[in-house]
């Protein structure tokens, strides 16, 4: 499988809705392996399909040694108790914030069969999936910072290019 190119902010593709995925086959299992390819070339975390262009509801998480692939993720139930952590992003090189997300969460989704799961997640993977939902509904980890901020990251982005 190939390292695909990851978008990076503010590209408008990482600001739309992703629709969900219908059709299971090895289409979609080869890109979900591409997906995980790119994750791990970019030394990320995860990594959701609108990053590298494709507008489907996908993502993939590489916390530890077995990444997971989420067809179609939706968080069905959330603690109130939050989880600290340092939050990055592939599609904003170089740019971290310390924030706070759910310490667990339940999470259906499906398999590549179409198959629907259901899994129980806590601390860096529980984070890491909600910032990679936030992709696939068209929100990126800055899009809460002020204006004058956003501007700084994105002129700090075109200059590392």
């Amino acid at each position: 499988m190939k390292v695909l190119p990851i978008l990076t902010y503010p590209n408008p593709v990482l600001h739309k809705i992703s629709d969900a995925v219908t059709v299971f086959d090895k289409e979609l299992e080869d890109f979900c392996t591409s997906l995980l390819v790119t994750m791990k070339s970019a030394k990320g975390y995860g990594l959701a399909a609108p990053q590298v262009g494709v507008l489907k509801r996908i993502i993939v998480v590489g916390v530890d040694e077995h990444p997971l692939v989420f067809i179609n993720p939706e968080i069905i139930s959330a603690s109130e108790e939050m989880f600290p952590f340092r939050e990055g992003c592939l599609s904003v090189p170089g740019y971290f914030e310390s924030r706070s997300r759910a310490k667990t969460i339940t999470l259906k989704y499906n398999g590549y069969l179409g198959v629907e799961h259901q899994r129980e997640l806590s601390d860096v993977h529980a984070f890491c999936v909600q910032h990679e939902i936030d992709h696939l509904n068209g929100r990126v980890f800055i899009d809460d910072l002020s204006p004058l901020k956003k501007e700084r990251i994105k002129t700090k982005i075109r200059k590392g290019k």
